[in-house]
C-alpha cells in the first residue's frame, strides 16, 4: 500500500475500533459508524488529499480482500449523500449495491488488527 493508503486504512482502524466495534456499544448503528471523506482525510493527516481519496481507498479495499476481511473503505461516505462515490464500485470486493450489508459486516468484524503492519 502507498504511504496515503497506510495513513487513510490505520485512520479507518481508529475510528472502527473506537465508533463501530462491538465491545464499544451494545448495538453499533450503521449511521452512526460511517466517516465522511473529509473528516477521514483530516485525523489521517491527509487534509489535501480529499478530492482524490478513492484512489487510496481502493488501495485500503484491495488490503481487505487480500485477508478476507469485510472492506473497511466501505464506512467512509460522501458528506452529502452518506453514501459511497461513483469509484466504490471499482474496488475490490465492493458494490454500491451491497454496500449497506458490506458496512454491516464491516462494523460487526472483530478481525482487523490495530495497526497496520
Amino acid at each position: 500500500m502507498s504511504p496515503e493508503a497506510q495513513k487513510l486504512a490505520q485512520a479507518l482502524l481508529d475510528h472502527h475500533r473506537k465508533v463501530c466495534h462491538p465491545h464499544t456499544q451494545t448495538s453499533s448503528n450503521l449511521e452512526s459508524c460511517l466517516i465522511v471523506y473529509a473528516d477521514l482525510c483530516e485525523r489521517a493527516g491527509l487534509s489535501c488529499l480529499k478530492p482524490n481519496v478513492g484512489k487510496f481507498l481502493r488501495e485500503v479495499a484491495q488490503w481487505c480482500h487480500d485477508n478476507d476481511w469485510p472492506p473497511l473503505n466501505a464506512l467512509a461516505v460522501n458528506h452529502d449523500t452518506r453514501r459511497p462515490g461513483r469509484g466504490y464500485d471499482s474496488a475490490p470486493g465492493c458494490s454500491r449495491e451491497g454496500w449497506r450489508d458490506e458496512v454491516t459486516a464491516c462494523i460487526d468484524f472483530t478481525g482487523y488488527p490495530d495497526l497496520i503492519a
